[in-house]
């Protein structure tokens, strides 16, 4: 079950993978928050065109000379609010301005052009940003070399590829990390839905022990009692004495399934059982089935007892034997009619325990017992241990219930 320390980390976890980022484009702010994309384009964009526009403004004295390097900042800035959406085609217009401007004085055309790369890096692929790069770095060098007197001067060009490659490793750094971060994301929100699911099964598994210990101890003590009860009434006006100590046996069967119980619901409560801590008993076992077997006697059942061999002292293999045997003697109280004889055969070797209830009662027509919880119950306890069941209609008459467990090997049972 999962404690209160995970119900705690639990919401921060599930806040967490919620806002995971759906793509690398949308980054989170250290608080969890996402970046909004049209107002940071809006930002990127003016934080280009106004220091450009005003370095524009400053180195062009006339009116005339002013009219291209404005149009090529507009045109760049324009292109910048498309980083994200079309990351090429704002590479590829800032790349055209910075070719055609790249002589003007105060040209900020190759700054332009390493934000478009940057969001190229980011927000597309690394494929496509190593081809940017050196397609944009490419035709500058061609340019500077190959045409002489061009608006390309080498160095320049040089400085300006330097920035193209700064700007490239950032972006791809910046990418590299976002999926890094994603991945980490999602896998926190795989462990908690894994988490989850397993709390859930350990639940089912819980419940499921829960209700067949319950079933053991109420279909058990319930059916003894019945049986006892309509006993006395029977007797009751014939012979008193007799009824008395079968009711006394009622109450002794009712005072053990309610210490069955408590020793149960302290089991639950560990740690914290409050007034049930005194409560917790050792659970029964072999040792404790010839008290079964007599209390099924008192009832007329007639019940015969046969044990060879050494029990294991595993106390989880000797509650599924006395479980066992306990619910074949219930459904043989229950079911099998005018039964002259029960036979509990018990048989301890090296190679197996073997573990019977056989009867030879004519069973009722619709034995849905014999079907139910209580042998979907035995064979779950069985399974803990590797071991097999076999509950059905004997060939002649009776009924029979068959558990087996697989070889000791070495001192502790293997599970």
């Amino acid at each position: 079950m999962t404690g209160t320390g995970d119900t705690e980390r639990r919401p921060a976890l599930s806040e967490t993978a919620m806002t995971a980022p759906v793509s690398s484009g949308e980054p989170l702010r250290p608080g969890g928050q996402r970046y909004r994309p049209r107002s940071t384009d809006l930002l990127v964009s003016a934080a280009y065109t106004v220091p450009a526009m005003t370095a524009a403004v400053i180195a062009n004295e006339t009116a005339v000379g002013l009219v291209l390097p404005l149009l090529a900042v507009v045109v760049s800035g324009t292109a910048l609010l498309f980083r994200r959406r079309a990351p090429i085609f704002s590479l590829a217009a800032t790349a055209g301005i910075m070719l055609l401007t790249f002589s003007a004085p105060a040209s900020f055309a190759a700054v332009a052009t390493a934000m478009a790369l940057y969001a190229v890096a980011v927000y597309s692929s690394a494929r496509r940003t190593v081809l940017g790069l050196l397609g944009t770095g490419g035709i500058l060098l061609l340019a500077a070399i190959l045409l002489p007197g061009s608006m390309v001067d080498l160095g320049q060009a040089g400085q300006a590829i330097v920035v193209l490659v700064i700007a490239a490793l950032i972006g791809l750094n910046v990418r590299l990390h976002r999926a890094f971060v994603a991945a980490l994301v999602d896998r926190a929100d795989t462990l908690l839905r894994e988490r989850e699911h397993l709390s859930r099964i350990a639940a089912a598994a819980e419940r499921n022990a829960i209700a067949r210990e319950m079933h053991d101890i109420v279909s058990h003590g319930l059916a003894v009692m019945i049986s006892l009860a309509h006993g006395s009434s029977e007797i009751a006006s014939t012979d008193p004495a007799r009824a008395v100590d079968a009711m006394r046996q009622v109450a002794e069967t009712g005072r053990v399934a309610v210490a069955d119980m408590r020793r149960m619901l302290g089991i639950l409560n560990e740690g914290n059982c409050g007034g049930l801590a005194g409560a917790v008993a050792p659970a029964p076992g072999v040792g404790d089935v010839p008290a079964l077997v007599e209390l099924f006697r008192s009832t007329g059942l007639p019940v015969v007892l046969r044990s060879a061999g050494v029990p294991p002292a595993d106390p989880g293999i000797q509650l599924a034997i006395y479980r066992v045997i306990q619910e074949g003697l219930t459904n043989a109280l229950k079911h099998a009619r005018a039964a002259t004889a029960v036979t509990v055969h018990v048989q301890f070797s090296a190679e197996e325990i073997m573990v019977s209830v056989t009867d030879d009662g004519q069973p009722e027509t619709v034995p849905a017992d014999h079907a139910g919880r209580g042998v979907a119950g035995m064979r779950e306890r069985l399974a803990l241990y590797g071991g097999t069941l076999h509950a059905g209609p004997l060939t002649s008459s009776g009924w029979s219930v068959t558990a087996r467990f697989p070889p000791q090997r070495g001192a502790p049972w293997q599970r």
